[in-house]
């Protein structure tokens, strides 16, 4: 009876996924929020990311003001809780190209005080954190880019001087100078292959600045748009990649931030090519009041999508449980038309309220995750509120009257009985139609093994899904269900068996091509996983193999 339980549900889905009328006659869509557990401990000022196919948050501060040296990531419906080495309150994260997630810097104690220097890098394929060399400056409120050549930029900082940095993981920390301007949670915006903008509305000291941009290698300048537009300072912790919507395979560095026009309060996006800033033309003003006229929250965080091309506004009535969310498709746009916007709401379950200052990530299909933050406007009582909201679109053109779908239901729930009544005991069925694995795990394997996925580069499962026709959702929870591993960790497995076959066939390979040939970025992942798989290093392996 499950499939038909199921398919009542998606017909009932149809039936009530319907369009509201917004204000000024803007249609406005349903989100579907789908609740997980809360976290372990509640927290705000963290960095969250979505890595090794699960949601991981790092840092922040939990109830009290109070900096928690923890981590968390979701796994098998249940947040599992790790340590830190350093808090990170209020600290940056940067997502590595090996998956890693590289956190840095943060409060040195309660309630916002002080800077520290404590860099570590955490991987979601062992779920351990190893402590980095110390950053060359204390610093807390800081923002941290990743450059196309892998290098870290860091600039930054709150009540105390600001430096712009870099930082390397095999290299530490490296000074470039004191910044010019000095500034709290600043943009820091790639412009070329070993180039970026820094520029923040705020300084060290919360005092207002000059729109002025500041370059990585280069001479600062004036950006005379931003004198009218103001608050595009992005929130604490955001990552720079929210803001990328360009290629950097070929060079494209284009960037999209939220802004207030000054005149009225307007929202709005920058958009900036290179060293050139231009307001983002949509084909009508971003809604700054609800379809039932409640007020929207004047600082949106903003997510780009850039496998649908596509940025999303966050945005929250103050004081309650609604979310409301402006999905702007920014393609047309840049081929000079103006960008059309849907406007989503959602509204959490009775009791749970909205985070003010929210913590959120993008997640394959679309999805958006929400974790931890703050429902009021105060540091002492973060949440632990954790869900997600599930952005698929329901045709409005596909909707059924209410008495047509409860006559299908009727019909199919009759049908379905009389097949459950016919339906053979399991005592009666022969026991080699039950095969031992899925369809699903032996068609990943297949492929996987057939083709030596494994020896591709920054495989992604959203690779695997393409070539079985199927979702990156469905291929997670069969890996993480039959087989207990995560998608990295699967890959990872075969990755380390053909490092094992190479040094057994081919002993005179150094390590770096062993690595190299055997799908791994770097060398650090390599021993990782290889020491995770067989309890021994590479070297200590091929001498007990030979």
């Amino acid at each position: 009876m499950k499939p038909l339980y199921v398919m009542f549900l998606a017909l009932m889905l149809v039936a009530s996924g319907g369009e509201a009328a917004g204000q000024g006659g803007q249609d406005v869509k349903e989100m579907y929020v789908e609740m997980l557990p809360d976290l372990n401990i509640p927290r705000h000022a963290h960095t969250l990311a979505y890595v090794g196919g699960e949601l991981t948050v790092i840092g922040g501060h939990t109830t009290g003001f109070i900096p928690t040296a923890t981590a968390e990531y979701y796994s098998e419906g249940k947040w599992h809780l790790l340590e830190t080495f350093f808090p990170h309150d209020f600290g940056f994260g940067v997502v590595m190209p090996s998956g890693e997630v590289l956190v840095g810097g943060g409060c040195a104690g309660p309630f916002g005080e002080g800077q520290t220097q404590g860099v570590e890098i955490y991987s979601p394929f062992t779920h351990t954190l190893t402590p980095l060399p110390i950053m060359d400056q204390r610093r807390t409120r800081s923002s941290a880019a990743l450059l196309s050549d892998g290098t870290v930029v860091v600039s930054g900082n709150w009540y105390h001087a600001d430096y712009i940095s870099t930082y390397s993981v095999s290299g530490g920390p490296a000074a470039i100078r004191r910044a010019v301007w000095q500034r709290t949670s600043p943009l820091i915006l790639q412009t070329s292959q070993d180039n970026a903008l820094i520029l923040s509305c705020k300084g060290t000291h919360d005092e207002e600045l000059d729109p002025v941009a500041e370059r990585l290698h280069g001479d600062s300048f004036e950006v005379p748009l931003l004198r009218d537009w103001e608050e595009w300072i992005p929130a604490d912790c955001c990552r720079m990649d929210h803001f990328f919507i360009g290629d950097e395979t070929v060079g494209g560095y284009a960037w999209l931030f939220p802004a207030l026009r000054k005149a009225d309060g307007q929202a709005g996006l920058i958009k900036v090519i290179g060293d050139e800033f231009s307001v983002l033309e949509t084909e009508i003003p971003i809604p700054m009041v609800g379809p039932e006229g409640e007020p929207l929250s004047r600082y949106p965080f903003m997510l780009a999508d850039r496998a649908r091309k596509c940025v999303w506004l966050l945005r929250i009535v103050p004081g309650t449980g609604r979310i409301y969310a402006v999905r702007v498709e920014y393609e047309m746009a840049l081929r000079g038309g103006k960008a059309p916007q849907t406007l989503y709401r959602a509204d959490l379950p009775e009791g749970v309220l909205a985070s003010a200052n929210m913590s959120p990530v993008l997640l394959p299909g679309g999805r958006i995750a929400v974790v931890g933050g703050l429902p009021k406007d105060e540091n002492y009582y973060p949440s632990a509120t954790a869900f997600i909201l599930h952005t698929e679109e329901v045709s409005k053109e596909t909707a059924f009257p209410w008495w047509v779908l409860l006559i299908i239901f009727c019909l199919l729930g009759g049908w379905g009985l009389l097949l459950f009544l016919r339906k053979p005991s399991a005592q009666q069925q022969p026991k080699e139609n039950v095969p031992e694995k899925s369809d699903l795990l032996t068609r990943i394997t297949g492929l996987v093994e057939q083709k030596q996925l494994y020896l591709v580069k920054d495989l992604k499962i959203a690779d695997i899904a393409r070539e079985l026709g199927t979702n990156a959702t469905y291929i997670s929870a069969c890996i993480n269900g039959q087989l207990n591993v995560s998608f990295p960790e699967f890959i990872a497995r075969y990755r380390v068996e053909y490092a094992q076959k190479l040094m057994r066939e081919h002993p005179e390979l150094p390590s770096v091509e062993v690595w190299e040939e055997s799908g791994f970025n770097n060398e650090k992942t390599f021993f990782r996983c290889f020491r995770a798989q067989t309890g021994m290093s590479p070297a200590e392996w091929k001498k007990s193999a030979l």
